[in-house]
């Protein structure tokens, strides 16, 4: 086991390495893993060394992708350069200082300016530029994304703004990709005459496929999250998150709360169907019994596989995706919880302690 954890280390070593109070290291991981069952230890581990060259993105590995990401707009939209797709470019900023989309503009500002000797400060201006490049690190349930669009063309004025040629533009890490339809349809629905499909586009580093909804768009989901199926207490965990998520509205999505048992129709990310079915029913018991342990629930979208939409009456969202400043609270809560006694694999800033 102890060789299982120096490998896991060896990924995962700069997890937020420039924070003094955290602290990754063969201990720290260790002494995650012992919370578990003795029986499921090495088995967790030899499955997670399996998924995280896949689901752990480093700082360098992403902000490498983030990079030709320029190069490949420059060409889909039909600029001979990245210089002359930023002369028609605005980039965004909608959230409050100190939250993640300020980060990756810093990455996106450093990138410009020192590799293509471009002026940052002509990318804040909105005027005249028919791209608006939206950049964050996780569209997950896709409400903070939704929120900020909307506001945005509704500042602009919605008919200014259906009638131009303006394409939004999104980057993001970790891409969601029920969210991602859940948004389109939101702003649609929302703005009379606008086209979501052709002015709304999507760029991401890694795409979560967890859209549960197969059909003749999404054939062949690869389900690359955690996503159980065939749970023995289901009813018992639904009647607890009914009864303890604080709401004051009625819960839906139930039918969409467990995988189909035929699909993916090839496993591909787990090491086997039978290990990702070992591998989710044990993510999902552990992140039940750390809601069990909650005094009060106060978040309404806490669920033992992560965040959801607060009025889907399922077990998360299951997210297995990591990248090196942070997680997203759509992770199982075994991987970020750090109270009621549980201490996580990736510590996370003020979040899991309510």
């Amino acid at each position: 086991m102890n060789e299982l954890i120096t490998n896991i280390l060896k990924i995962i070593k700069d997890y937020r390495e420039d924070d003094l109070f955290v602290t990754i290291n063969e201990n720290h991981i260790a002494r995650w893993v012992n919370q578990f069952d003795e029986n499921d230890r090495e088995f967790l581990l030899t499955e997670l060394l399996h998924l995280l060259p896949e689901c752990y993105l480093s700082k360098q590995h992403t902000l490498s992708i983030l990079k030709s990401t320029l190069d490949v707009l420059a060409k889909d939209y039909n600029c001979t350069s990245v210089q002359e797709l930023l002369d028609q470019t605005y980039l965004m900023d909608c959230q409050p200082a100190g939250k993640s989309q300020g980060v990756f503009l810093g990455f996106i500002r450093e990138v410009i300016e020192k590799e293509y000797s471009y002026d940052f400060s002509k990318c804040t201006q909105k005027d005249g530029k028919r791209n608006w490049i939206y950049l964050d690190d996780v569209l997950a349930t896709g409400g903070t994304f939704r929120n900020n669009i909307t506001k945005a063309i509704s500042d602009y004025g919605h008919d200014k703004f259906t009638t131009s040629d303006i394409s939004i533009i999104s980057m993001f890490v970790i891409l969601h990709r029920w969210g991602m339809s859940n948004v389109k349809y939101a702003v649609q629905k929302k703005f009379e005459g606008f086209d979501a499909e052709s002015r709304l586009k999507f760029y991401c580093v890694t795409e979560v496929e967890n859209d549960p909804r197969v059909n003749y768009y999404n054939p062949n989901p690869s389900f690359n999250n955690v996503f159980p199926t065939d749970v023995d207490n289901f009813e018992e965990i639904l009647v607890f998150i009914e009864s303890k998520c604080k709401r004051n509205h009625e819960m839906t999505k139930k039918d969409n709360a467990l995988r189909n048992a035929s699909y993916p129709n090839e496993e591909k990310f787990y090491t086997s169907k039978e290990n990702r079915n070992r591998y989710e029913k044990i993510l999902l018991e552990k992140g039940y019994e750390i809601m069990k342990s909650i005094d009060y629930i106060e978040a309404a979208s806490l669920r033992p596989l992560g965040m959801i939409n607060p009025t889907y009456l399922t077990l998360g969202t299951g997210t297995h995706y990591f990248t090196w400043r942070n997680i997203s609270n759509t992770c199982p809560l075994v991987f970020w919880w750090q109270q009621n006694g549980w201490h996580p694999l990736f510590p996370v800033q003020n979040r899991g302690v309510n």
